[in-house]
């Protein structure tokens, strides 16, 4: 049995070790292209022609930010007769009264505005973006979601980069509105800085696969039709866009200097609800399209970045193996059940576990100018991550399975204070509530026996399972609820 534990805890640390070559890579590629800092902002291009654009705006109960929306939208400096804008409204709140009314307004002062009711939800997102593509004027498409805030300059700072034909699309750099709101929003914030502004850019200039992010981006609409459209059978459809149109030979563009504000999810519900989501998508869209990328004439690292990219959620499922495990492993050393050569070797892969964290480091550096407040937000990255190793599991392993989905909206408040609480749904929470307890009854034994290596480690996990576990719970127990309609492709 002791061999057997050692054997799956070994499998767990290869796992995460495997992965955190990339972070290395990354690393590489990061001093390599150190010429290309992200604060730098390009040498404005000018847009000697304006094409016809149309704007998306894929919304589904979006009543807190909708306005805002809209708003910032119609704009946009970029002259009207060349601006189609459709509200692709899905919704079944009052919001489709609000973007009604608003569009009345709009369409009143002369703008080319469309409120579009498909009738069903068919497809969700991605069947929205479709049928909005099927009757869309503009040779470009822009998306933006429902928690962004485009800015005047968009369209004028983003076409130019279509100049070359063979670009398929841009993508912008997210910023945040709200990121100091919270502890929480405050680790998001650092991670998804660390997408965009290490990963996305570094695999960019790397020339890697990258993707469109599903908003605040440009498509050309040429490239999104010869790419096979929008699909509705992945939850990660911008991903899963991506990698068709680049497949067939179409670039995308990542335009590191240009950022659009968004709003991140202020409570735990929310989160888990979009980090659930991403993952599960993610994980669909590598079921679907990893073995075309492997078969496809990339270069080797493209191909290694492109698996990385497609597969890194399983990293969840050894971060909960080590959880499960690491008290057990401590148990058998203190007591010397197991051989001392094996701690020695396992040892090894701590190597990993910083590759990560000077990523997040670097990504503040090159972001703001007062990172080093930012830099002890990096302990609420990696304590949420563990946290979220139980969920994200549960999601990864369902997407893989599972050919049919269920869509959740990640609720946005639009700085409201508004209460959220999910579907009845207690299980992920108690269990993440006793892997809590688990660890710091972990945490106090290695404290015990003094095997303070493993105390920020141990102490990590314990606050993201109790901090994720216990908010949940009180977000399920004291919230009241509000119906958030939950759509399933097997209902059409």
């Amino acid at each position: 049995m002791i061999t057997l534990i050692l054997i799956i805890y070994t499998l767990f640390l290869i796992i995460l070790f495997g992965y955190s070559i990339h972070a290395f890579i990354l690393l590489n590629y990061y001093y390599k292209f150190h010429k290309h800092p992200v604060h730098r902002k390009k040498k404005k291009k000018v847009l000697k022609n304006f094409p016809a654009v149309t704007v998306q705006l894929p919304i589904y109960n979006e009543k807190y930010v909708v306005h805002r929306l809209i708003k910032s939208v119609v704009e946009l400096d970029y002259p009207r007769e060349r601006l189609e804008i459709q509200v692709l409204d899905d919704s079944d709140d009052e919001t489709t009264e609000i973007v009604e009314h608003l569009v009345q307004i709009y369409q009143k002062d002369g703008y080319d505005i469309k409120h579009i009711r498909r009738g069903s939800r068919r497809g969700f997102k991605a069947g929205a973006l479709q049928y909005g593509l099927e009757m869309a004027k503009g040779e470009f498409l822009a998306i933006f979601d429902a928690d962004f805030v485009p800015p005047r300059d968009f369209l004028t700072e983003l076409l130019p980069e279509f100049e070359d034909q063979n670009i398929g699309g841009v993508q912008a750099r997210w910023g945040h509105l709200n990121d100091r709101a919270s502890f929480l929003t405050r680790a998001q914030a650092i991670g998804l800085d660390n997408h965009f502004a290490i990963e996305q850019r570094l695999r960019f200039l790397a020339n890697c696969f990258i993707n469109f992010n599903g908003t605040c981006g440009i498509w050309r609409k040429k490239a999104i039709i010869d790419g096979g459209g929008w699909h509705s059978d992945t939850l990660a459809e911008d991903l899963d866009l991506s990698y068709r149109v680049q497949l067939k030979g179409w670039k995308i563009k990542y335009r590191e200097d240009f950022a659009v504000q968004g709003e991140l999810p202020e409570n735990v519900a929310s989160f888990r609800i979009q980090q659930n989501r991403w993952a599960m998508g993610t994980i669909q869209v590598a079921r679907k399209l990893l073995i075309k990328v492997l078969k496809s004439k990339l270069r080797p690292i493209a191909k290694f970045e492109a698996f990385v990219h497609l597969t890194c959620h399983i990293n969840f499922l050894a971060m909960l193996g080590l959880a499960i495990f690491s008290p057990i492993i401590v148990y058998l050393k203190v007591e010397g059940l197991a051989p001392t050569g094996y701690y020695i070797f396992a040892s090894f892969f701590t190597i990993g576990a910083f590759g990560y964290p000077i990523l997040y480091y670097l990504s503040q550096r090159e972001l703001y100018k007062d990172y080093i407040h930012r830099i002890p937000f990096i302990a609420g990255v990696i304590a949420y991550s563990m946290g979220l190793s139980v969920s994200n599991t549960k999601a990864i392993i369902e997407g893989w399975l599972k050919k049919h989905h269920i869509f959740t909206r990640t609720p946005k408040s639009g700085g409201k204070k508004q209460g959220y609480r999910p579907e009845c749904k207690f299980f992920v929470p108690l269990v993440e509530l006793l892997l809590g307890i688990y660890m710091l009854s972990g945490l106090i034994y290695v404290v015990v026996h003094f095997q303070l290596i493993l105390i920020p480690f141990l102490l990590l996990y314990c606050y993201g399972f109790l901090s994720l576990g216990v908010l949940s719970l009180k977000d399920l127990i004291f919230v009241p609820r509000f119906k958030e309609v939950a759509c399933s492709r097997e209902n059409f």
